[in-house]
């Protein structure tokens, strides 16, 4: 008798086993699906405003609208544009923003870009920016936000190529991307997906869920937790960082092992890794840090490596982008030469330039 039941147990599990990956692969085989190119953008521009209107080498304009996401859901959008024009179409530069950041990242960062003749736009991801969850929610409608992210995130930005290539004053043949930590994981994604980008800068992004979760910064929220360390002024971004031992080390390693089996199964489709090596031909930038907190040079170099040519790949000697202003102002510096670079052949001798203006944001 007891045979039986275990036997019928055995039968049941198995057959849940199944059912349970039979749903997680036809979800991830549809995890991207919510991209609709015929789908109205009914855009609805909100206000622009002028910056440096006294000088026009330097001027540009912003201007704040929204576009139709999926469903018809409004996405806050800025766009930048130099006010010194030869009468050509611009080439424009997608910028995904940080996992917490929002749009209004593109205000400290644009004038360079502007300068050098290029359009930018960045749009608040979902959860960020004027798209932040609301009121008090539970672990599982925030855990639920954040796998819908990443889709949005992929699917939003290739609306905004939408938006760009149908723009009167961009040229549809000279839209790229910057990606900038999360931006760069989805960018990643992106750039596989959509070649009418001509090419991308992903910086100190990665791949490998089992590399990024085991993250120093993982790994000591995960110890303060676990009530392992004090982690009520925590803040991996603000250096010098507590030293976890090796007693502490082995107890939050045992927790994430287990926690990165879940999160592979609800999030795996995300991973940039599945989709690297079809970014290529589009040349692509991978920028890392040797030294990163947040996204480890291991899970970097799985990116690269997934990656195909043509790539340029360069490691700073530093931590994650955003924690020494000086370092990120050169990281931003190298990004936008590589992409005069790119942009060069489309441009006339009094337009090309080989020299990006200095970055001078007052905070990161």
């Amino acid at each position: 008798m007891w045979k039986k039941i275990l036997k019928g147990a055995g039968g049941v599990l198995v057959a849940l086993v199944f059912l349970a990956w039979g749903i997680k692969a036809y979800r991830d085989a549809h995890f991207f699906d919510n991209y609709d190119p015929r789908a109205p953008l009914n855009l609805a521009v909100l206000e622009t405003t002028e910056v440096n209107r006294e000088s026009p080498e330097k001027g540009y304009t912003i201007t704040r609208f929204t576009f139709d996401g999926f469903q018809g859901e409004k996405v806050p959008t800025l766009i930048s544009m130099p006010m010194k024009r030869t009468g050509k179409k611009l080439p424009a530069v997608i910028f995904l923003h940080g996992i917490g950041q929002n749009k209004n990242f593109l205000r400290e960062i644009t004038a360079p870009f502007n300068q050098t003749g290029f359009a930018m736009l960045c749009f608040d991801q979902y959860m960020q920016g004027e798209r932040k969850l609301h009121g008090k929610q539970s672990f599982r409608a925030r855990w639920k936000a954040f796998v819908q992210r990443a889709a949005k995130t992929v699917n939003e930005t290739r609306r905004a190529l939408d938006y760009l290539s149908a723009h009167p004053d961009i040229d549809s043949q000279r839209i790229y991307l910057v990606g900038a930590s999360y931006g760069a994981v989805t960018g990643s994604t992106v750039m596989a997906k959509d070649k009418r980008l001509r090419a991308g800068v992903l910086v100190y992004g990665g791949g490998d869920f089992r590399k990024l979760l085991h993250s120093y910064a993982n790994h000591l929220g995960m110890a303060a937790a676990l009530g392992l360390i004090d982690g009520r002024n925590l803040n991996p971004e603000k250096p010098p960082l507590p030293k976890l031992t090796a007693s502490q080390e082995r107890k939050v390693s045992v927790v994430i092992g287990c926690i990165i089996p879940i999160v592979r199964y609800f999030l795996g489709a995300a991973d940039p890794i599945h989709y690297a090596s079809e970014i290529s031909p589009t040349p692509v930038y991978f920028q890392n840090g040797k030294y990163d907190v947040l996204v480890p040079a291991s899970a970097g170099k799985a990116l690269q490596d997934a990656a195909r040519e043509p790539k340029k790949i360069t490691w700073y000697e530093s931590d994650h982008v955003g924690i020494d202003l000086e370092q990120t102002k050169r990281v931003l510096e190298d990004g936008l030469k590589w992409l005069l670079e790119q942009d060069d052949s489309f441009r006339a001798p009094e337009e090309k330039m080989t020299n990006a203006p200095p970055f001078e944001i007052n905070r990161t």
